[in-house]
């Protein structure tokens, strides 16, 4: 050792050779046979010698090179270096041999230790790499024990060969596997007892399977992983399109950054714009000048001796412009006493202030064309990142839970396609199941199958949505902690019998309880379609699996169509998490809406204009707890309590009604709100919801 440490440093560091793995084998031989042959020479050399360093040396290059893909496996990254090839698991399979040569002579409770790490090596084979090759294993390794114990032991091999390949089977746990270990193994202990040859080794198989079971999952899995690698050609696929999954998501990441980049320069642009309006005034004062003052002959006076006076005579003119009866431009004045053309300076300004207001209008309304794409350009930004995010959002995958739950609907002779458990600690966890959309699976069943599969209280939410392929999915989410109650109370217009307020509440896939209200503009039948069309749009994104801040930004699109200040329709959502009571409200042109607690009424409200402080805001977090009401209603009802739509003596109203019952709260506000009224009132909603 001391000479291939000093021979090493020379070589591959002073004398800057490569150092591979199959150099340090070559000089691992030579030093071997050196060595070998010094010590014959010693002795007085002889051919017994020569022959002896020989083999000696051939036999330390030969294993060297047999463990050289373990020993560059040491320095892999761990996803790397649980990816074995055929060499590489060779090569672990004679590092193991070495193991148990190693341990012979070793005993505890009179058990070879040696006997033991290969029964616990075979069942790792077999658990990981199937039946063949635990049956494979469990040869080699039976005939490495059994070379020290001939010919007691010749029965060993075969014992392992089949020990192994019955622990390979798939079954859905470590104690099947172990269980059909300890029946082959007392079959054969049976055998020899019957003929009178006990081999102790079968208990050292016995005790190598209660080692198997004894051991924590996370240790397992570890010694698994180093010694035997992945389970197969399945997971080898899952992180190779791991690696590809990421690449795809850095790509529409960079497409998001590419798109967010163009929407902030559209908006610039925009704000660059209105500040250019200043210089309207000067194109006009130019345009006039060239038209009138170039052709009298004061010009060279007014422009060339007091042009500031006369620049600040005709903006200051411009500035102050007014129209008689006929609506006609109107001049100051002082401005007719002082130019000499004034009815030629009226007429070329009204031709060219006509002009400036054609322009003006085709300039609003490009910049309204301009502002919908930047916030189109903004929305698909976050459309494709959140689309980036979901591609990583593989992290918490428990794949093995995944395939145990695979192999059990499979017995049962459910057609699932496959299962997506994520089991994260910083989120909720979740299942979804995926089945072919023709196959009908009874709800009960599978819901019986996973609660006593997982045993971790997953309960199924929403209902079942279809995705890209024509799959059906189903989600299942933990207990959440919070119930839900609602009612609603509605009444149309006192004229009318169509409402044009339409509502919605229900629970998402993602364990949001979900209430929306929407007024269309207008009255009538238009009013209700664009209201209803919201709303079934709202229902229609959240069952497609579309995040709920994700789900207004389209709907926004929607609402939006004729500009911000013709919305088709108010949009009035509050998104509850049941697991957390934590609520979500966005506003779009809606009225206020409360929060009754047991000690207070608190009142959301949110900005729809932009002010000095900042931009407008439509969302406002809250948090509710068990018993908490949230109440949201439509402007018509806000309106006969103030005809200013302050909220302060509705609030006040909502916190004097004393009940626990949602569906009484929304008929007191209803009934309250149409005896203020008096017959002349618009359409009016109540939704309330109460956590218990």
């Amino acid at each position: 050792l001391l000479l291939f440490e000093a021979f090493s440093k020379l070589i591959f560091q002073v004398a800057n050779r490569k150092e591979t793995a199959y150099n340090r084998a070559v000089l691992m031989a030579v030093l071997i046979g050196i060595t070998g042959l010094l010590r014959g020479a010693i002795q007085g050399l002889h051919l017994y010698d020569v022959v002896a360093a020989l083999l000696c040396g051939a036999f330390v290059f030969s294993l060297a090179v047999i463990l050289i893909p373990v020993s560059e496996s040491f320095s892999l990254q761990r996803s790397n270096r649980i990816l074995f090839d055929g060499k590489t698991l060779f090569a672990k399979a004679a590092l193991l041999c070495i193991g148990i040569i190693s341990l012979q002579g070793l005993s505890l409770w009179n058990c070879e230790l040696g006997t033991v790490l290969a029964g616990f090596a075979v069942m790792i084979f077999a658990r990981r790499k199937g039946s063949a090759v635990g049956a494979c294993t469990g040869a080699l390794l039976g005939m490495v024990v059994a070379i020290y114990d001939l010919p007691a032991s010749l029965e060993v091999p075969g014992m392992l060969a089949l020990a192994g390949a019955a622990a390979g089977l798939p079954v859905k746990s470590r104690t099947a596997s172990v269980s059909l270990w300890t029946a082959i193994v007392i079959f054969f202990s049976a055998l020899t007892v019957l003929e009178g040859t006990l081999v102790i080794k079968y208990y050292e198989a016995l005790a190598a399977g209660i080692l198997f079971l004894l051991i924590p999952q996370r240790l397992l899995n570890w010694i698994s992983d180093e010694l035997a690698g992945v389970r197969g050609a399945s997971d080898i696929l899952e992180i190779k399109d791991g690696s590809q999954t990421h690449e795809a998501a850095d790509r529409l990441f960079v497409l998001s950054k590419a798109l967010s980049k163009v929407s902030r320069s559209i908006d610039e642009t925009l704000a660059e714009d209105s500040e250019d309006d200043g210089s309207v005034a000067e194109w006009i004062i130019e345009t006039v000048a060239e038209r009138v003052c170039n052709r009298c002959s004061l010009c060279e006076r007014c422009w060339g001796t007091h042009f500031i006076k006369t620049y600040r005579l005709i903006e200051k003119a411009i500035s102050d412009l007014k129209t008689d009866e006929t609506g006609q431009i109107e001049m100051p004045p002082w401005f007719k006493s002082t130019c000499t053309k004034t009815d030629k300076f009226v007429e070329t300004l009204g031709s060219a202030y006509s002009i400036f207001k054609t322009e003006n209008v085709w300039r609003q309304k490009l910049n309204e064309t301009r502002s919908l794409l930047a916030r189109q350009a903004a929305m698909v930004s976050s459309s494709v990142m959140s689309a980036a995010r979901g591609l990583m959002d593989t992290s918490g995958r428990d794949y093995e839970t995944e395939g145990r739950l695979l192999s059990i609907a499979a017995n049962m002779g459910m057609p699932v396609t496959s299962f997506r458990l994520y089991n994260k600690q910083e989120a909720k966890p979740f299942l979804e199941v995926v089945y072919e959309a023709k196959n009908k699976i009874n709800p009960k069943s599978l819901d019986d199958m996973i609660h006593e599969a997982l045993q971790s209280g997953l309960v199924r939410v929403g209902e079942s949505r279809r995705d890209l392929m024509g799959y059906s999915v189903v989600r299942y989410m933990r207990q959440p902690k919070f119930k839900s109650a609602t009612g609603i109370a509605r009444v149309s217009k006192e004229s009318s019998m169509i409402s044009g307020d339409n509502f919605a509440f229900f629970i998402s896939s993602e364990g949001y309880h979900i209430s929306a209200i929407s007024d269309g503009a207008g009255t009538g039948r238009r009013a209700e379609r664009y209201s209803r069309t919201a709303i079934q749009m709202l229902e229609s994104l959240m069952e497609e699996g579309i995040e709920i801040s994700l789900a207004i930004r389209l709907l926004n699109l929607y609402l939006n169509l004729r500009g911000e200040n013709e919305r088709l329709a108010t949009m009035d959502i509050c998104a509850i998490d049941l697991s957390s009571g934590e609520a979500s409200f966005y506003k779009y042109g809606a009225s206020a809406s409360f929060i009754k607690g047991r000690t207070e009424t608190q009142a959301i409200l949110s900005e729809e204009k932009q002010t000095e402080s900042g931009p407008a805001t439509h969302y406002k977090p809250a948090t509710l707890t068990a018993g908490d009401f949230a109440v949201m209603l439509s402007d018509g009802v806000l309106e006969v309590f103030s005809e200013q739509g302050e909220p302060t003596a509705l609030q006040r109203f909502i916190e004097e009604v004393d009940t626990v019952n949602a569906q009484q709260l929304a008929d007191t506000i209803l009934q309250e709100a149409l005896s203020r009224a008096k017959d002349k009132h618009d359409d009016m909603t109540v939704l309330v919801t109460r956590l218990w």
